[in-house]
């Protein structure tokens, strides 16, 4: 016997159908307004630590002070379609203050699951902002790490001046001295390459180097900030100074390669080390921006 297919636009089938979604719909408001409460407990319980500012959730961790705007914060739960699901930018500041003129930004992404509701990521993100000293570690800190490393720069007495050595270790198989204040890495061509900070007169970094079989280090600039332009953040720094000199070399330059530092490293290779000033600024002079 044959069994009779029920028809989908049939009353009983519709009915059903929009009972399942408002189900769905339910569970989704009932699994927001739950996490808005687990947030209400979290700002309740940490009174002297996740405050409100004018248009700010401010949050003090234990390596620094964050700010998430809540008008951001806000338009997303409002309408996700147009403003997206993610969350902008938080500024960061150092630790204990709120200073407005000096800050590095960070994106975080606590819980990326799309089925988590979007006030849950949020408490979740205030969550692991006052516990960040340990998601420094956690795999999904990336940009937290980035942020404060570019806030505090390799400083060893700064908050997260005890996790500089593994993190320069992992990121740039580099060795972090803090006695010595030094970062020392390889280069290219067989180049190592060491800078230091701790030099309160320089607004830069020094920078020393040895070339292939040399046996001591010699210093190529007390100051970086005195010859090279843009390098002030230790990231960028590195990057570039990890590709030299083989980013100088006419033939291998890249988008970490500029005038300047071309000007400064290219002199250091064999090939170039007897070149005049007219034929170094030619040379260098050819860098096309554009090209990278």
């Amino acid at each position: 016997m044959e069994t009779k297919e029920s028809m989908p636009l049939s009353k009983g089938v519709q009915s059903q159908k929009k009972s399942n979604l408002m189900r769905e719909l339910s569970a989704i408001t009932a699994s927001h307004i739950r996490a808005f409460q687990f947030l209400d407990e979290i700002m309740e319980s940490e009174v002297d630590r996740v405050m409100l500012d004018d248009d700010s959730i401010v949050v003090v961790g234990h390596l620094a002070t964050y700010r998430i705007k809540i008008d951001t914060l806000l338009q997303r739960l409002r309408n996700p379609i147009v403003y997206g699901i993610g969350f902008d930018t938080i500024t960061v500041h150092a630790k204990g203050k709120l200073d407005r003129e000096k800050y590095t930004f960070a994106c975080i992404q606590s819980i990326s699951d799309v089925k988590v509701p979007f006030a849950d990521s949020i408490a979740a993100m205030i969550f692991g902002l006052l516990n960040d000293n340990n998601f420094f570690d956690n795999e999904n800190g990336e940009t937290l790490r980035t942020a404060l490393v570019e806030l505090y720069g390799p400083d060893p007495n700064s908050p997260i001046g005890n996790k500089m050595k593994e993190y320069f270790s992992s990121r740039f198989a580099a060795d972090y001295d803090s006695k010595g204040q030094t970062i020392s890495f390889r280069g290219t061509h067989g180049f190592k390459w060491r800078i230091g900070f701790g030099n309160p007169l320089a607004l830069g970094f020094s920078l020393e180097y040895k070339k292939p079989r040399q046996r001591f280090w010699r210093v190529l600039t007390k100051d970086t900030a005195s010859v090279l332009d843009g390098d002030a953040a230790i990231f960028m720094f590195m990057s570039r100074i990890s590709r030299s000199p083989g980013n100088t070399i006419p033939d291998s330059m890249d988008w970490t390669t500029s005038f300047d530092l071309c000007k400064l490293i290219l002199p250091l290779v064999e090939e170039f080390s007897h070149i005049d000033e007219d034929e170094l600024e030619a040379l260098c002079d050819k860098i096309d921006m554009a090209h990278w």
